[in-house]
């Protein structure tokens, strides 16, 4: 970054288990000032036996209690595999919980599920599909954000990466825009449930909307696209080829700086890149973990921790074949 250096300070195991297949991290501080970690917990990577397993840090971060499932469809025929969480502006906490067909892979997913929690997220209440108009629309959603009492959510749809809204706290949500369309060139497999995967949007420091979604090899880059009404309509879509990224994840670092985490298939890492100019061009590659062992990796997700300082929480096996979750902080330096 032109504006500040950044380094690698401390590092946690928040779930260690050789048995299972720990995926997909996902993080909010919650109103109390606890972070809430989730993620897949499941026997093999595409599912089986799998649920959204939650955990509660009350020390900013440094060490994790277990709950147990928050999201857990086993006894409907059913994995819930990923967890999204959302801060409402009344301090309730919004979850939208992907449904899928037991190791059916991406066809199988069968629509995402929203619950709520009004403890900081010690008891959670199911509420119903994201989209009641088509419950399988919706494959999943990145990224649930407040801003001037909307909640957005960028949406993994098969009828075109789509941006989504709700104006009751994550209760209801409403399709505001196509984000990045079925008709666009490199995106003929999305009707089958194919690339581009896990869309999401994040607010910038110059007051536009930003989002991101990536492709798989043969292409291995990302793709963004910019709105300056909050999504109702947008620029061109940008094909990012420098950004080789697999599964990125935009979040704010501090008030001039974003942060995009994800994986690098050509290190096999978990890597960071930055902007300081509101995600224009992207600079200053970091390397966040680089496993030793093959298996689940480097899908990810960031919190600030304050004092200049930033968790980044990453799949990374710890042993062969699996994949576990562990926590990275940052620093400015």
């Amino acid at each position: 970054m032109k504006s500040c250096s950044v380094a690698i300070v401390d590092r946690v195991d928040v779930n260690v288990n050789p048995k299972r297949d720990l995926h997909g991290p996902c993080v909010v501080r919650a109103a109390n000032g606890d972070i809430l970690l989730c993620h897949q917990d499941s026997d093999q990577h595409g599912g089986g036996d799998g649920y959204v397993h939650q955990w509660r840090s009350v020390d900013n971060g440094f060490t994790w209690q277990d709950e147990g499932p928050v999201a857990d469809w086993r006894a409907r025929g059913h994995d819930a595999l990923f967890g999204e969480y959302g801060l409402a502006s009344d301090g309730s906490l919004v979850m939208i919980v992907q449904r899928r067909e037991v190791l059916g892979g991406d066809r199988g997913i069968v629509g995402s599920w929203i619950q709520v929690s009004e403890d900081h997220g010690k008891t959670w209440r199911e509420i119903g599909p994201v989209d009641d108009g088509d419950e399988y629309a919706v494959m999943f959603a990145r990224n649930l954000i407040m801003r001037n009492g909307w909640m957005y959510a960028g949406v993994w749809s098969r009828h075109g990466n789509a941006l989504y809204v709700s104006a009751d706290d994550g209760l209801s949500w409403s399709k505001r825009s196509v984000i990045f369309p079925i008709d666009f060139s490199d995106f003929d497999k999305l009707a089958d449930a194919g690339p581009p995967f896990y869309p999401h949007v994040v607010f910038c420091p110059d007051g536009s909307m930003l989002a991101m979604t990536y492709h798989t090899p043969p292409r291995n880059y990302c793709y963004s696209r910019r709105s300056w009404d909050d999504g109702k309509s947008w620029e061109a879509i940008v094909t990012e080829t420098a950004l080789d990224l697999w599964a990125p994840r935009l979040k704010r670092f501090d008030d001039q700086i974003l942060i995009v985490t994800g994986r690098d298939i050509g290190l096999e890492a978990t890597v960071a890149w930055f902007s300081a100019d509101s995600g224009q061009t992207w600079d200053n590659k970091l390397v966040i973990d680089k496993p030793k062992y093959k298996g689940s990796y480097a899908y990810s997700d960031s919190l600030d921790a304050g004092e200049g300082r930033f968790w980044v929480f990453t799949s990374s096996p710890q042993s062969e074949g699996k994949g576990d979750i562990i926590g990275v902080l940052l620093s400015r330096v």
